[in-house]
């Protein structure tokens, strides 16, 4: 593998997943605004669940993938999450630490009430955080666009 095409394809890769996550986001989104539209209805609460869960994982392995098209290898969720803070693509490191533990804890979560309690604390904590994320990494993907159009 030669050393010219490794950049072009994390290139490629990161915005390929980055596309991804944001249509994720939309989901988050509408799950969220059908769960405070109606709270009481479980079905809402499970989607908005299962939907920051989907959404938790392509964000962290965007991050990765953008990591690695910076030069810096990293592989775990917490490794990747940390890095990402170092370098600057996260403001907020420690909550984004506290939201892989709650994913982790979500996806065993069978207890209505704990579901509930998950689903507010997605609305009203975690969700600003991805939305943050979307924008920065919106932003990036717009000054790498002009900087390929000026070359």
């Amino acid at each position: 593998m030669g050393t010219g095409t490794a950049p072009e394809q994390s290139d490629i890769r990161w915005l390929q997943r980055f596309e991804n996550l944001e249509r994720a986001l939309a989901q988050l989104r509408a799950a969220i605004t059908a769960h405070q539209a109606i709270p009481a209805n479980d079905l809402f609460v499970i989607a908005l669940i299962k939907a920051y869960e989907f959404s938790f994982e392509l964000s962290w392995k965007t991050l990765k993938d953008l990591l690695a098209w910076n030069g810096v290898d990293a592989r775990l969720p917490r490794e990747v999450l940390k890095q990402a803070f170092a370098t600057g693509l996260l403001e907020n490191g420690q909550l984004w630490i506290d939201m892989l533990e709650q994913r982790n804890l979500m996806a065993h979560t069978y207890d209505q009430s704990r579901a509930r309690q998950a689903a507010e604390l997605i609305s009203h904590s975690f969700w600003p955080e991805l939305n943050a994320l979307q924008r920065s990494l919106a932003d990036r993907r717009e000054q790498q666009q002009q900087q390929g159009q000026e070359s």
